[in-house]
């Protein structure tokens, strides 16, 4: 027995008529094994959505992961105001911060100046007359580099400065325990969801 995970663009085209079941991952396993164990064919769908939409910032990261922008940003607390340490660039967004500048409160999520991009994963199988989905979001890591760069900021012959990357999350954590045997088939397809609407 084998099961196909592939992504999928559009299957939710198929899945409107069907009723809809969030599992946790262990919810979403147990029933590929129930699906195993009764010899039946069925896919496992995997979609992966690229979003940067505001919904994660520094001000409400846990201190353990806070202190990878350490050399950036300080806070009072967590939840509270984060500020700039030292000017830097935000490669990702293409934007430049002064040093001291406020860059984002956990208060006003959906006007950051700062904001994190994440995969959105969702694994579905449609079982049963419905279908069984599993979602969790991956962040992608932060990256702190001294780089030279020119620009009107930093003159024409350029000069030092923090240049703070984020690079997507390693493929180990977009996977999931499936049980043993299962032959995974990716067709990567990757959607860009940006929310155009918030302030930065």
């Amino acid at each position: 027995m084998w099961i196909q995970i592939y992504y999928l663009k559009h299957h939710r085209r198929s899945e409107k008529l069907m009723p809809l079941y969030e599992c946790n991952e262990q919810q979403f396993v147990e029933n590929i094994r129930r699906m195993i164990e009764s010899s039946e064919r069925f896919l496992v769908n995997r979609k992966i959505n690229l979003h940067d939409d505001a919904r994660y910032g520094p001000a409400t990261l846990p201190d353990s992961e806070f202190e990878k922008y350490a050399a950036l940003f300080f806070r009072k607390s967590l939840r509270s105001t984060v500020f700039s340490r030292t000017p830097f660039i935000d490669d990702f967004h293409k934007r430049m911060y002064d040093q001291d500048e406020n860059l984002h409160a956990s208060s006003n999520l959906k006007f950051p100046r700062i904001s994190i991009p994440y995969y959105r994963v969702e694994y579905s199988i449609n079982l049963w007359g419905g279908t069984y989905f599993f979602a969790f979001d991956a962040l992608f890591n932060s990256e702190i580099l001294m780089e030279k760069r020119k620009g009107k900021l930093l003159g024409k012959e350029g000069s030092l400065i923090h240049v703070l990357k984020f690079n997507p999350p390693d493929e180990n954590v977009l996977n999931i325990n499936l049980p043993k045997g299962v032959m995974v088939f990716d067709v990567k397809n990757m959607i860009k969801v940006i929310d155009y609407t918030s302030n930065f």
